[in-house]
C-alpha cells in the first residue's frame, strides 16, 4: 500500500489522510494474522514531510518459554520524517552527496510516495515483545517444568573451596 504525496509536496501545510486496510500477510519473518486497520496522515511541515498514524493488528509469535505459537495483538504507532530536499532531488532525478538518502529513508519513501506496508512492518518489529510470552505465568517446556536439579558428584571437591580447617576465608572466621 502506497500513499501518494504529490498534493502534500506542493505547499507547506498541505496534508493527506488515508485509511489503512491491509490483509493478513507475512512480511519477512513476521506473520500478520489479522487485518491491519488504522489511519495514516502525511503533512508538509515546511522543511520536511511528517508521516504519522495509528493502526491495530495481531501477529503470530512463538513463546520464548514453551515454544508454542500464540497470537499477540498490537497497537501500532507509525512515524516517519523525510526532508523536502530528499523529494526535490528524487523528482529532479539527481542525488548529490548532501541529498542522498540513507537506507531508512529509501526503504520508506521514493520520489512522491510513502510505502505504508514498510512503515507497518517496522512498527511491528519495534513494538513486538523482545521475549514473547504466551502468558506471564508460562511454565515453559513440559520437561523443564518437571526438572529437578541434582548434584553432580564431580563438583563435590569444590563445595568447600573457601574453607581451611573449618574457617571460612571470606569472613575470616567460621
Amino acid at each position: 500500500m502506497y500513499l501518494d504525496l504529490m498534493d502534500v509536496l506542493r505547499a507547506p501545510g498541505n496534508a493527506v489522510e488515508r485509511p489503512i486496510d491491509i490483509a493478513p500477510t507475512t512480511l519477512d519473518d513476521v506473520e500478520i494474522v489479522e487485518p491491519v486497520k488504522g489511519v495514516v496522515r502525511a503533512v508538509n511541515a515546511r522543511q520536511s514531510v511528517v508521516v504519522s498514524g495509528k493502526a491495530s493488528t495481531a501477529v503470530a509469535l512463538q513463546c520464548a518459554r514453551c515454544l508454542e505459537r500464540y497470537v499477540q495483538p498490537l497497537e501500532l504507532e507509525l512515524e516517519a520524517v523525510a526532508p523536502l530536499q530528499f523529494f526535490q532531488a528524487q523528482l529532479a532525478g539527481k542525488a548529490d552527496e548532501e541529498s542522498e538518502p540513507d537506507d531508512e529513508l529509501a526503504a520508506i519513501f521514493d520520489a512522491h510516495t510513502v510505502d505504508v506496508l514498510e512503515l507497518v512492518r517496522q512498527a511491528i518489529v519495534l513494538q513486538s515483545p523482545m521475549k514473547p510470552l504466551c502468558s506471564p505465568d508460562c511454565a515453559g517446556l513440559p520437561e523443564a517444568a518437571n526438572y529437578t536439579e541434582t548434584d553432580d558428584e564431580r563438583w563435590n571437591a569444590l563445595k568447600n573451596w573457601n574453607e581451611i580447617d573449618g574457617r571460612n576465608l571470606d569472613h575470616g572466621s567460621a
